[in-house]
């Protein structure tokens, strides 16, 4: 099988990368997933049947509640890694549901075919995988103490961290023979490297407006004229002074009541809540359970006859330890792992910890490391705290509890009573004990100023509208964020023209700014005309030239200090109609021409390129490559398990 796919990248990639950095973020971040991406082991709720079905694999249903669940999560991952630059607007788009869609259908092809295929890895490999993490040694040793704390630090337990590890070594009994099956050769990276890189030898001479300037009039009846034909541009705009009214979540709050007695029920009914959780203090010796040139039964035996060793001397069990443990980190610690809750090893090994009592030597566990002799050392916790140091916390999760009813209640009063208030909160703020706010000066395009909660563009629709203007009602009740809000005006100025003599001076400008840039217009218009005429010779273009930049090579992922607009039509001229003269109007700023005289090929840009940039290039490029593989091993899985997508985004 061979793999063909275009990549699309902007073609002033420099520009484009320093200039959107929020949305290089996002791309980067968070949906530039893999076409597989382990999203757990476990499936989520709401799989079932019916219209909400956005897709099956196999006979499994992938539902609208599934998908939304999947989601949300990518969301708060999102919001986790990006603060401050955080855009949930990002997530609304029809590209991004699909993709979400392909990466979720994508991971239950591999599931299934793992299933299928009856593919598993045994407890030896996970084993050996986990002693062999780099991450979880310490002087090229596998310590108990860096594993369960880089888990601890992923909110993993072993239990679960074993899962899955496990389904990652299955899936890759999948994956592996298929990107094998995949070839991408040297020449079409080349290839894509040259579509993608190659650049253009340019020289360029910018004509400025304000030569052109001075050799220019405007009359009075020009300027006239211009402001006739345009008042709307020179409008004061529109402006009300209004007052709103904000119902939120922590309004209702604020007013709910908690009783004593209330609080000492929810505290007797979650007791458990109230508990330091137990925790054990563990020491162990680890034993192998599997070993080149040995049967289980042998191994059994040796582990045994340790076993034996250290219920008969249970004073020596740190000098055991060390003698014969296998877990090197804890060895030289008298097999010393620390505290330990529900949750943290193990099923097997838990289940031991939790049944012995202090200094209670075990009989031998067996878990995915070997066999295990264990002590409990120390137990702490398990205790209840005392009411008054939890009350306060207990309001507020009852005040809570309380919140969903009261607040449901008190946005249907709101809703109706704004309604019925015609030009006055009087009633509606007295029955919920609200304050309403007043605010001059809003505009239909909000000032930086403006209070979030008017700035909302369906609040201001609803203000502004003709019927608002006319009754200065009460607007409906409007969701913003998680509040409701309501507004009226009091007072409403309407937009009106500017007198002449306000802006004449501006039209003025504007309008010798027009008839300069014609001017500098048709002198580059000369100039290009002159640099492609066919029949010209080389002195003659040399000539042209010689009020030029010097000439430089640009490309995607450098622009060499070459405007954006005139890059990007520098590197979309076509390598066949080179060399080519061209003008790019710059604005205020006049035109640039530009005289693209040769290309550069990807190597040659790769040299000159800013090293950081490259390697941006490079890592998006080796990305490309790896999805170009996954999409090739998922068609062929998709074929082999069967796939319907039953919703198009």
């Amino acid at each position: 099988m061979s793999v063909v796919f275009n990549l699309t990248w902007p073609a002033h990639m420099f520009d484009f990368v320093r200039n959107n950095q929020k949305l290089m973020q996002f791309l980067l971040l968070l949906f530039i997933a893999p076409a597989f991406v382990l999203l757990g082991v476990n499936r989520y709720e709401g799989s079932g049947s019916g219209p909400n079905v956005l897709a099956t694999v196999g006979d499994y249903k992938i539902t609208q509640a599934e998908f939304d669940q999947v989601k949300r999560n990518r969301i708060e991952e999102a919001r986790q890694r990006a603060g401050a630059n955080f855009d949930p607007k990002q997530f609304d788009n029809p590209q991004v549901n699909k993709q979400l869609l392909d990466t979720i259908i994508s991971e239950y092809l591999l599931q299934k075919d793992v299933a299928k295929e009856y593919l598993t890895a045994s407890d030896e490999a996970l084993r050996t995988a986990i002693l062999e993490t780099p991450a979880f040694q310490k002087d090229g040793k596998f310590d108990m103490d860096t594993y369960k704390a880089l888990l601890a630090a992923r909110g993993l337990t072993p239990a679960s961290y074993d899962a899955n590890l496990r389904f990652n070594m299955a899936r890759d009994q999948v994956l592996n023979p298929l990107f094998e099956s995949v070839f991408f050769t040297k020449s079409l990276r080349s290839q894509i490297d040259n579509a993608q890189l190659a650049g253009r030898v340019v020289q360029t001479r910018t004509i400025g407006l304000d030569a052109y300037l001075p050799k220019v009039s405007v009359t009075d009846d020009e300027i006239t004229k211009y402001y006739n034909d345009n008042k709307s541009a020179f409008e004061t705009p529109a402006t009300a002074d209004v007052q709103y009214l904000v119902l939120s979540p922590a309004d209702i709050k604020a007013g709910i009541e908690v009783s004593d007695a209330d609080v000492q029920s929810y505290y007797e009914q979650n007791k458990a809540r109230f508990s330091t959780p137990e925790q054990r203090k563990v020491r162990h010796i680890l034993l192998p359970a599997e070993e080149q040139g040995k049967t289980p039964a042998e191994l059994k035996a040796a582990a045994e006859k340790v076993l034996a060793e250290v219920k008969a001397n249970p004073a020596d069990f740190a000098k055991l330890a060390a003698k014969y443990s296998s877990d090197a980190g804890s060895a030289k610690n008298g097999g010393d792992l620390g505290y330990f809750g529900k949750g943290d090893m193990p099923a097997a090994f838990e289940q031991a910890m939790f049944a012995l009592k202090k200094d209670q030597i075990s009989d031998l566990v067996k878990t995915q490391f070997g066999y295990h002799i264990l002590e409990v050392t120390d137990i702490r916790g398990g205790d209840q705290k005392p009411l008054a140091d939890v009350k306060s916390g207990i309001v507020s999760e009852i005040k809570n509890q309380k919140l969903t009813v009261a607040f449901a209640s008190a946005q249907e009063t709101f809703s109706e009573k704004v309604y019925e208030g015609g030009q006055s909160f009087d009633a509606v703020a007295k029955q919920l004990k609200l304050t309403p706010v007043d605010f001059k000066g809003l505009t239909r395009q909000p000032a930086k100023d403006t209070p979030k909660v008017l700035a909302d563009p369906k609040l201001l629709d609803e203000l502004f509208s003709d019927e608002s203007i006319k009754s200065k009602n009460n607007t409906k009740a409007i969701q913003v964020g998680d509040s409701l809000v309501s507004a009226h005006i009091v007072s409403y100025q309407a937009a009106a023209p500017k007198p002449l003599a306000a802006v004449k001076d501006t039209i003025l400008k504007q309008l010798k700014q027009q008839k300069a840039a014609e001017l500098a217009s048709k002198d580059a218009d000369a100039l290009v005309a002159q640099l492609n005429d066919a029949k010209a010779d080389s002195a003659s273009r040399q000539a042209a030239l010689k009020d030029f930049d010097a000439a430089k090579t640009i490309s995607a992922i450098g622009a060499k200090g070459v405007p954006g607009p005139v890059a990007q039509a520098v590197l979309d001229t076509g390598a066949s109609k080179l060399p080519k003269a061209l003008v790019v109007p710059q604005g205020d700023k006049g035109f640039t021409v530009a005289w693209v005289s040769a290309v550069a090929d990807a190597e040659v840009v790769k040299k000159d390129a800013d090293p950081q940039v490259l390697n941006f290039y490079n890592g998006i490029a080796d990305q490309s490559y790896q999805e170009a593989l996954a999409l090739a091993a998922r068609e062929v899985l998709a074929k082999r398990i069967g796939v319907e997508i039953k919703k198009q985004f």
